[in-house]
């Protein structure tokens, strides 16, 4: 039987431990770029709201213009007569926007004075009767020194009489008829003393009533001032110069105390609520220069300033504040409101109206 030749074993290759030494390095470069990317996601994480907050210019689209929206209301009831006023009309201060109907309220006033008017002459009436009472009181006291002289004559003609019967010049009629003419005389007094006292009060009553008719005719004053009031509260007027709203009333139907007839908004005069993140509020302060971009208008740059900013984020101004004191909690960034003050409308003031969207920028100054 042949036998086989056997082949020598292969030596072995060059290519094996290049091969591992490329396993090696790539693992290694995986490695590094693991590292590397953790390392930026910590740097991220630690210092993202660190590097919002240190730009120079910080930047919001949740942006929009406001103004002072004025509630037109009814100060008396009423059925509306004429509403010459416009819906989305621009008026001037004092301009007439809703007559309501003053028939019962003019009568009121006329009538409130004449109460001033009666109550002014009942005034003068009594102080005529405290001067009439003045001349009384004169004349009391005149009546009473004349009888004081003529009790004073009468006593001493009754000494007279009873030193005359003493001496046995006079007789005992005489004596008492001196006496009783004394008596009299000391009666007389007493009455024209009371008289006279009692005209003294009559005159302390009188001022008692000129105080008190005084007291009414302030208080018909003050009707009649407030009939005056409520009568011209018929006319309703604009407060200052602004755009009118849509009308809420017309002409013949009634209104009653505080209805609402329109709203005023004092057009031009806008400015921008921004709400900027809490991060981006690390250098934003009052004075600071500002741009505004309104989208309706684009091209158009608007400056202004910061004014202020809220003294809360907006979640604590909400009807239901937030309440993190619970077990589960996720961070969410808060926002606070800026106002910022239009300075220059970059001639489109005319054009603006709040609730309009703009886009915010803020010059903090940081480099």
């Amino acid at each position: 039987m042949a036998t086989t030749a056997q082949s020598p074993p292969a030596p072995p290759t060059e290519g094996a431990p290049t091969t591992r030494r490329r396993r090696w390095i790539s693992t290694l470069i995986g490695f590094g770029a693991f590292a590397l990317a953790a390392i930026v996601l910590i740097l991220c994480i630690t210092s993202w709201d660190r590097w919002i907050g240190a730009r120079r210019y910080q930047e919001t689209i949740d942006a929009y213009l406001q103004s002072d929206l004025t509630p037109i209301g009814a100060r008396v009831a009423g059925y509306v007569r004429a509403v010459p006023a416009q819906d989305f009309e621009r008026v001037r201060t004092g301009q007439v926007l809703v007559q309501i109907d003053d028939d019962d309220y003019r009568a009121s006033y006329d009538q409130a004075r004449a109460n001033v008017a009666v109550a002014e002459a009942a005034i003068g009436n009594l102080v005529a009767q405290q001067a009439l009472q003045r001349a009384n009181i004169a004349a009391a006291g005149a009546s009473v020194q004349a009888s004081n002289a003529l009790a004073l004559r009468a006593r001493q003609a009754a000494t007279r009489q009873r030193t005359l019967l003493r001496d046995g010049s006079g007789s005992e009629d005489q004596r008492e008829a001196a006496d009783a003419t004394s008596a009299s005389a000391a009666a007389q007094v007493q009455r024209d003393t009371a008289l006279k006292d009692a005209a003294i009060r009559q005159s302390g009553v009188l001022s008692a009533q000129i105080a008190q008719a005084r007291a009414s005719l302030a208080a018909a004053r003050a009707a009649a001032e407030l009939a005056r009031i409520t009568l011209r509260h018929t006319r309703i007027v604009a407060p200052q110069d602004g755009v009118l709203g849509q009308r809420q009333v017309r002409p013949g139907q009634y209104v009653a105390v505080g209805a609402q007839l329109t709203t005023l908004m004092p057009l031009p005069r806008v400015w921008v609520i921004a709400n900027f993140k809490e991060t981006q509020m690390t250098y934003v302060r009052p004075g600071q220069p500002a741009t505004i971009t309104v989208d309706a208008y684009p091209g158009h740059v608007i400056r202004g300033h910061v004014s202020g900013y809220a003294p809360g984020a907006g979640s604590q101004f909400a009807l239901l504040p937030p309440d993190n004191a619970t077990g589960n909690f996720t961070k969410i960034v808060q926002r606070l409101a800026v106002k910022i003050v239009i300075d220059d409308p970059a001639s489109i003031a005319g054009l603006l109206r709040p609730g309009m969207s703009v886009a915010a920028t803020i010059d903090t100054g940081v480099h």
